[in-house]
This record gives structure tokens, C-alpha cells and sequence, in this order.
């Protein structure tokens, strides 16, 4: 295990990402309606993988890309239709292929934790993961 030639970057680095909840955001939406019209947990995935996205790519050398590996997501609290979330993401680990995130998701103004976890994050050279990725399809 050792550091990651094709990472600029190094532990501790922040990032986050913002989310106002609409309507098509909700579990009522995905549920048509037998769910409360509250964020959804998979639309809030989303949110936590663009800060991670966004973070690491910053950091990569051409040709290489992070694709979400791993998730740990305890969605603790409710978010409404009209709230703004804010996921606030941190580096912990950079080694091999592996960059692993920590991170919180709060309503705006607030202290109170909507949502929180880890994400591992794999760099992959793009040119390679596309080539893999035509060969599965190939075989069905």
C-alpha cells in the first residue's frame, strides 16, 4: 500500500456540494406518492457523490477518473421539499486506488446531522475502464 502517483492530492482536503429539495428529489416522487415528500436516501447518495466526485477530480491527472466503490450512509433526519442540504465531505485515506471520504449532510443553517458515512471513491484510468466495460457488454 503507498501513495497514488496519478493523486495531486493528499488527506485532509474538503469539499462539499448543495442540494435544494424539489419535488422530483423525494421519496413521493419515486414512490408515486405512497412515501412522504421528503429527500429520498438514493437522491441524497447523489448528493454526498458529487462532493466526492467533484473533490477528487480536482486532484487527478488526465485520463484517470474516480468511480464510487463503497457506501456507508446513515440518513438520519428528514429533509422537506424547499430545504437546501449541504454534504461536507473529508479526505481521510489516498492509498493505492483507493480514496475513502467522510462525510456529513446538514439542512442550511442548522446543526442538526441529516445524513452521514463514508464513501470509497476507485481511480480508474478512464481509457482502460471504457475498455472493460465494452468487453462485459460484449458477452451478453
Amino acid at each position: 500500500m503507498g501513495a497514488v502517483p496519478y493523486f495531486t492530492g493528499s488527506i485532509g482536503l474538503r469539499g462539499q456540494a448543495e442540494l435544494t429539495v424539489a419535488s422530483e428529489h423525494t421519496a413521493a416522487f419515486a414512490s408515486g406518492g405512497k412515501l412522504p415528500a421528503v429527500l429520498s436516501t438514493p437522491r441524497l447518495l447523489q448528493l454526498v457523490e458529487d462532493a466526492t466526485y467533484m473533490l477528487a477530480d480536482q486532484y487527478l491527472e488526465d485520463g484517470y477518473t474516480s468511480v464510487g466503490f463503497e457506501v456507508v450512509l446513515e440518513h438520519l433526519a428528514p429533509s422537506r421539499v424547499g430545504d437546501t442540504v449541504t454534504a461536507d465531505v473529508l479526505l481521510e485515506v489516498a492509498e493505492d486506488r483507493d480514496l475513502v471520504f467522510r462525510f456529513t449532510v446538514r439542512n442550511a443553517g442548522s446543526l442538526r446531522e441529516v445524513a452521514r458515512g463514508t464513501q470509497t471513491r476507485k481511480i480508474v484510468l478512464m481509457e482502460e475502464f471504457m475498455r472493460k466495460l465494452g468487453a462485459d457488454r460484449s458477452r451478453l
